[in-house]
Order: C-alpha cells, then sequence, then structure tokens
C-alpha cells in the first residue's frame, strides 16, 4: 500500500513529486492546478539546477504559464540541447537574444500566445515539426509513440505533429546555424522572420500561414523549401535572399502580396503545382538560375518577361514539350492581366518550342544517327547523317516544322509586322536581280522586240535574252517593287517568257506578303 501511494504522489511523466494533490508535478499540470508566481519560482529552481549540474535542457510535455521571457526572467543565455516537445505556452514566450547550442526541438508544442524568437541564434539542427532530416535531407519520420507513454497524457490530436503558434510570432534577425525544420507548422498570427538568416538547408513543408507572413530581406545560405505551404493573407517576401534552389511546389500563394525573389550564383525555383493568385512576383536572378513553372496555376499573378526570358528551366534542358506547356500557361496569365506584349513573346516561345520539338535535331531520327555514327570517320558521318535526314524529310513531323520556320522567317507567327516588311524587302531585292538578267522593256519597245526577232531569226524565232535590255539595275528595283505591290503603272514589261514568270510568281507572292502584314499589324495594334 505505502509503495503504491508512493507511486501515486509522483508524476506519471517524469517521476517528480506531484503538485499540491494533482496527478502530476507543477510543469506538467494544468493551468487551473498552479499559479503563475509559484510556476516560476520552481522553474528557476529547475534551471539553476541544470545550470550547475550541466545537464540538458528538459522541458518535454511542460504546461508554461504566465508570461516568461527566458533571458530576462530566468536568466538564459544559452540553451544546450533544449527540449520542448509537447510543450504548452499559454502565456506569451520570449527567447529573444536566447542562443540555441546543439539540438533544438519544438515538435508538436503550442504557442497560445505571442512568441518571440527575435536575433536568437540557433547552433544546432532546429525542429519545430514530427519529421526531422538526415544528413542527406532526407525525411525520416519520428515515431512518437515510441518516445513517449501517451497514456499518460490524453494528446490532443494536433499535438501528434508540428508546432502550433495560435498569436504573432517573430524570428526577426533569428540566425540557424543548422538545418531548421517547421514542416506542418500552423502560424495562426502574424509570422515576421523579416532578417534573418538560414545558413544551412530550411524546409517549411505543408506549413500554413493564416495571416501575414514576412520574410523581408531574409536570407538563405543553402536551398529551402516551401512546399505545399498555404498563405491565406497579405505576404510580404521583400528581398530575400536565396543562395540555393527553392522550392514552392503545391503552394498555395494569395491573395494580395509582394513577392521580390532575389536567387543568386545558381540553383532553382520550383512553383510545379503551385497556385498564385494576385501576386506580384518581382524576380532578380543571377545569371545561371532557373525558374520552373510546371503545371503552376497562375491567377492575376504579375510577372515581367525580362525577369524570366532566358531562366526557364524545361528550355534550357531542352525539353521543348513541357517548355511549350510552361509558356502556354505563361502567356494565359498575361493575358488576364492584361500585358499584351509580354502575352505576344510567350506565345512566339511556345511556338518556337514546338518547332524546336519537331526538328531534326530532336527526332528520333537525329538520335538513330547519334547512336549509329560511333567510331565512323568523318564522310561515312556526313553520308549517315545525310540518309537519315532525307528519311525525317519524309515525315509529318518535318512538314509541321517547315511550316512553323516559314512561319516564323515570315511574320514571327502573326506577332512581328516588321517581319513582314523585312521579308517583303528581301523579296523585291532577290526578283530586282533575277529581272536584271532575265530582262525587261519599255512597254512600247515590247512589240519592236518581237519584231527585230523575227526578222533576225525567221517565223521559228526563240525569245533568248542574251544580257540586260535596259542596263540598269535600278530600273528593275522599281519595276520590281510595281509588280510586288501590283500597282501595275505600265511603263515596264517583262522582255521574254522567262521574265514574264518571275513576274507573275512575284505579284502572287507579294499579294500575299501585303496580306499577312494586314493580318499581323491589326492583331499586334488591334489587341486579341
Amino acid at each position: 500500500m505505502d509503495e503504491k501511494k508512493e507511486k501515486s504522489n509522483k508524476c506519471p511523466i517524469c517521476s517528480r513529486p506531484a503538485h499540491k494533490g494533482a496527478k502530476y508535478c507543477i510543469f506538467h499540470a494544468s493551468k487551473e492546478e498552479k499559479n503563475e508566481k509559484e510556476f516560476e519560482e520552481k522553474l528557476i529552481e529547475y534551471i539553476n539546477d541544470i545550470k550547475r549540474n550541466n545537464k540538458e535542457y528538459d522541458f518535454i510535455k511542460f504546461i508554461f504559464v504566465g508570461n516568461i521571457d527566458f533571458r530576462k526572467d530566468l536568466d538564459i543565455k544559452i540553451l544546450r540541447n533544449s527540449d520542448f516537445r509537447f510543450a504548452i505556452f499559454l502565456g506569451a514566450i520570449s527567447f529573444e537574444k536566447v542562443i540555441f547550442e546543439g539540438k533544438t526541438r519544438f515538435q508538436a508544442s503550442i504557442f497560445n500566445d505571442e512568441a518571440n524568437f527575435s536575433n536568437t541564434v540557433f547552433k544546432g539542427k532546429t525542429s519545430f515539426s514530427k519529421t526531422e532530416y538526415n544528413k542527406e535531407n532526407m525525411p525520416i519520420e519520428i515515431e512518437l509513440d515510441k518516445l513517449f507513454n501517451k497514456s499518460f497524457i490524453k494528446l490532443p490530436r494536433y499535438m501528434s505533429g508540428s508546432a502550433i503558434f495560435k498569436r504573432d510570432v517573430n524570428f526577426e534577425k533569428a540566425v540557424f546555424e543548422e538545418d531548421v525544420n517547421f514542416i506542418d507548422v500552423k502560424f495562426n498570427g502574424i509570422s515576421k522572420f523579416s532578417d534573418a538568416l538560414f545558413n544551412n538547408f530550411a524546409t517549411f513543408g505543408g506549413a500554413i500561414f493564416e495571416k501575414g507572413a514576412s520574410f523581408c530581406e531574409t536570407r538563405f545560405n543553402s536551398s529551402a523549401s516551401f512546399q505545399d505551404v498555404i498563405f491565406k493573407e497579405d505576404n510580404l517576401f521583400i528581398r530575400p535572399i536565396f543562395i540555393k534552389e527553392v522550392l514552392f511546389d503545391y503552394a498555395q500563394i494569395s491573395p494580395i502580396g509582394d513577392w521580390i525573389l532575389e536567387v543568386k550564383k545558381h540553383g532553382i525555383i520550383f512553383f510545379n503545382n503551385a497556385f498564385l493568385e494576385n501576386v506580384t512576383l518581382d524576380l532578380n536572378l543571377g545569371k545561371n538560375v532557373l525558374v520552373n513553372f510546371s503545371n503552376a496555376l497562375l491567377r492575376g499573378t504579375k510577372i515581367k518577361k525580362s525577369q524570366i526570358e532566358n531562366h526557364i528551366q524545361q528550355e534550357k534542358e531542352n525539353n521543348f514539350l513541357e517548355a511549350r506547356e510552361v509558356y502556354i500557361l505563361l502567356k494565359n496569365n498575361f493575358h488576364t492581366t492584361g500585358n499584351y506584349d509580354d502575352e505576344s513573346w510567350a506565345y512566339i516561345k511556345e511556338r518556337d518550342m514546338e518547332r524546336f520539338y519537331l526538328s531534326f535535331g530532336n527526332s528520333k531520327e537525329s538520335k538513330s544517327f547519334i547512336k549509329t555514327s560511333d567510331k565512323k570517320n568523318f564522310l561515312s558521318r556526313i553520308i549517315l547523317k545525310t540518309k537519315y535526314y532525307i528519311k525525317w524529310l519524309f515525315t509529318k513531323k518535318s512538314l509541321r516544322y517547315f511550316k512553323l520556320f516559314f512561319s516564323n522567317f515570315i511574320y514571327q507567327y502573326g506577332e512581328n509586322p516588321w517581319r513582314v516588311i523585312r521579308f517583303a524587302f528581301i523579296i523585291i531585292f532577290l526578283f530586282a536581280v533575277i529581272l536584271n538578267f532575265s530582262g525587261i522593256v519599255y512597254s512600247d519597245r515590247a512589240n519592236l522586240l518581237i519584231e527585230f526577232m523575227k526578222e533576225s531569226q525567221g517565223d521559228e524565232y526563240t525569245l533568248r535574252y542574251l544580257g540586260p535590255i535596259l542596263g540598269s539595275f535600278l530600273n528593275c528595283l522599281y519595276f520590281s517593287v510595281v509588280t510586288f505591290t501590283t500597282l501595275g503603272y505600265g511603263d515596264f514589261q517583262p522582255a521574254v517568257g522567262l521574265s514574264r514568270f518571275f513576274v507573275s510568281l512575284e505579284s502572287i507572292i507579294g499579294a500575299i506578303t501585303m496580306a499577312l502584314f494586314v493580318y499581323t499589324f491589326a492583331r499586334r495594334t488591334g489587341g486579341r
């Protein structure tokens, strides 16, 4: 009986004496079973004992009552291997300017009031989540049932996982020296990470920011992950600096927010399957930084073409089909935001990606050539490549390729009227050169020429041209312009049969080209 009574007077969690007839000690007792003053006194005693005996800071399942400043109230400057798993903070809590050394754990902890981590330094691995990371940054699920006997305290459902901040939390100017883990953490209040420094891998995967999240001028010196994060209110990502990759895959970013992301050196910004609504996305990317918008949903998202041009990952990796899909979603987004110039650029890139995909260099014939051309001499390689190229010419892909090729060359898929003008000048000059050799004459001299041929050659004369009749290229150029534009002044006409063929061909090309110019000009100036 005495042994049972002795056991009943001890806390089932930590074996400390039970508090005033309660089931648990003063640290694990509920708010109703203790007052703030006596809790603070016992907490100071406990911390002093840790300091004297150089123990680790074990706050597992502690229920903190009242407002507590760990540096001012408890005289803690350094927390070594601190464990706050399943802790509940009922009042405002402050770790301002505290240094966390070794491993720091806040898994499944609950902050019911404001939490202040500003100017805090985390020198070891830090986790606010049930998921931790090993050296290769691969997730390892912690088996919580083996760590703690849950029969002692019936935990609410949300306590089986990650930390919950029910009010505002401040990590401004905090320094995280090692990996930090905020997976599935819930931020119910305003979350401030401005000027914070993450020197190692940082992950916020699955976190929920109910109110504004601020990452202004936050610096990430290693990879960062915001996969599956939900931003529900105004968010400020003003010039956070990412040195390496940053992931926003499956993230939901809405409603209105300003995002000015800066990624230096190298890396990739992943927006795979992300949802961005009414976000201003301002990107400052280093030369070797890429962006991936694969399957993203952009709704009213303001992006500048100048900031993502030459940075699309799929295009750089010659994955032209996926790159085409990316440019389609960018085109649609530019249209909804009224940015028609950038919409035109995205449409051109969309068609370019399709053209590159259909090209010989990306065909199965080209791949077959590469496989079979090893260890062959230069001449054999040329012959083999010509063989595969001819084979490619008789495929449907080659027809679609040349259609896109000439569409791009002549009028850039209907987006550039200046290309039509350039094409017109080329055609006019080309036919002027041809007519300079095939011959043109004044209209009233054409019949005289034929009569002269009959007299010199007889009735079976041939209209053979032996040189320029007028001897003037400028006259041929003038006649080419008149023919191309189908003006037909009548002062010149083709001299012989071959010239008439070229003139007829030029007039047809001219009529089609002018129609293309009208179409392209109207498309670019009259809206879509």
